[in-house]
């Protein structure tokens, strides 16, 4: 039987456990007073909780407050986005966990988002009902016709997903689970309004498809396209709108010099944790000739859906003819950079619900554009969007 450690052994073990815990008290303490933890917020895509207001001093407020201080404690804690990175940091290098945070690795360092049943929309395990497509033909076919009353043309695009254009980059279990002959929702949906409906929809994979050859079109570490994937399928939407507007002028890749230099992770990157490479990030500058147009933003704007917004309006001096309304989500970010080049005055509002009638009428435009990304398009109900446009 070993003998038991001398009592100044003992004592100085348990002097540094009780410091130990007394430091795991105090230092959160400490850093929210101070800040001195300066690692980079986590992204989870919200909001922190904010810091809670009793409102009344009656029962139900009590307990909101109580309620809101436990939610605002627990985003705000004293190093939090230590412990979290920390966390992620573990998981990854000890587990070999990385598909977290909403996040597929794939090949190459490639990453993909798995949300909104990502998977299940690749494998063509998810699809459109029959009344879903004909609820889907229905708003697009009011929205076409309000505007054709006014002269005003209506192009509905589809932005493809990232998986869409590079599945070869999703891991193999993903890719071997895929079936030979499958068919997304967009695949079903594309035949049904051939076959149903004259509304002019714009499927974006067929370009994005073919010009990958070319160079890179999306990120990598994002889950976005980058300015040059956008430029490619800007260019496919001023063709499509050339067939009713020929004046319009082309986008031409000669115009641009672009440059693919290396730079920080995007947003799967970061979900993730990881400080991570981005090799697909293209940017461009104009060459001189191209008159620049003037850009107003309205940081401060608002949806019909009650979401803050941005709406950005670009004017061109020089005698083009078309004005454009463009309602979209965050892949037409690139088109804002662009199609200033090619329409005489187009207002862009970053919200791909909305159709609003109100800012249409206000900008008397020839042609109103609705960009949605393939994701949103899976899984929004139309039946809601209707109700919202509150058209006839």
């Amino acid at each position: 039987m070993n003998p038991p450690p001398p009592k100044s052994y003992r004592r100085v073990a348990n002097g540094v456990v009780i410091f130990i815990f007394l430091a795991g008290l105090w230092l959160p303490i400490l850093d929210n007073l101070t800040g001195i933890d300066v690692a980079r917020p986590p992204d989870e895509n919200r909001l922190p909780a904010r810091q809670p207001q009793l409102a009344a001093w009656n029962f139900s407020s009590g307990q909101q407050f109580i309620a809101g201080t436990e939610a605002y404690y627990n985003d705000h804690f004293g190093f939090r986005k230590r412990l979290i990175r920390w966390s992620q940091h573990w998981k990854q290098q000890w587990y070999q966990d990385q598909n977290d945070f909403n996040v597929v690795v794939g090949k190459h360092g490639w990453r993909f988002t798995s949300q909104l049943q990502m998977i299940e929309h690749f494998l063509g395990m998810a699809k459109f009902s029959t009344a879903q497509m004909q609820a889907w033909q229905k708003l697009l076919e009011k929205r076409r016709d309000w505007l054709a009353a006014r002269g005003i043309k209506f192009l509905f695009v589809v932005t493809p997903d990232k998986q869409s254009i590079y599945p070869e980059e999703l891991p193999d279990w993903l890719q071997n689970a895929a079936p030979g002959h499958r068919e997304t929702k967009l695949d079903q949906f594309m035949q049904f309004m051939r076959a149903h409906s004259t509304v002019e929809v714009l499927d974006l994979r067929p370009t994005l498809l073919a010009a990958k050859t070319k160079a890179p079109l999306f990120l990598q570490t994002d889950s976005h396209w980058n300015y040059f994937g956008g430029f490619i399928a800007g260019q496919e939407v001023i063709r499509t709108l050339q067939n009713t507007f020929p004046e319009l002028p082309p986008l031409r890749g000669e115009d641009f010099i672009w440059t693919n230099l290396p730079s920080g992770g995007g947003d799967l990157a970061r979900l993730a944790g990881r400080e991570l490479i981005e090799n697909n990030c293209f940017t461009f500058d104009v060459r001189p000739g191209l008159t620049a147009p003037k850009v107003q933003v309205d940081a401060g704007a608002y949806s019909s859906w009650g979401q803050h917004s941005v709406r950005v309006t670009l004017e061109n001096p020089t005698p083009l003819t078309v004005h454009a309304v463009v309602f979209h989500d965050s892949f037409a970010h690139a088109w804002q950079m662009i199609f200033g080049y090619s329409f005489k005055r187009i207002v862009f509002l970053n919200e791909h619900r909305e159709f609003s009638t109100k800012l249409i009428e206000a900008n008397h435009p020839h042609v109103v554009v609705v960009e949605m990304l393939e994701r949103f398009f899976n899984t929004l109900g139309p039946e809601e969007l209707m109700a919202k446009d509150g058209l006839p």
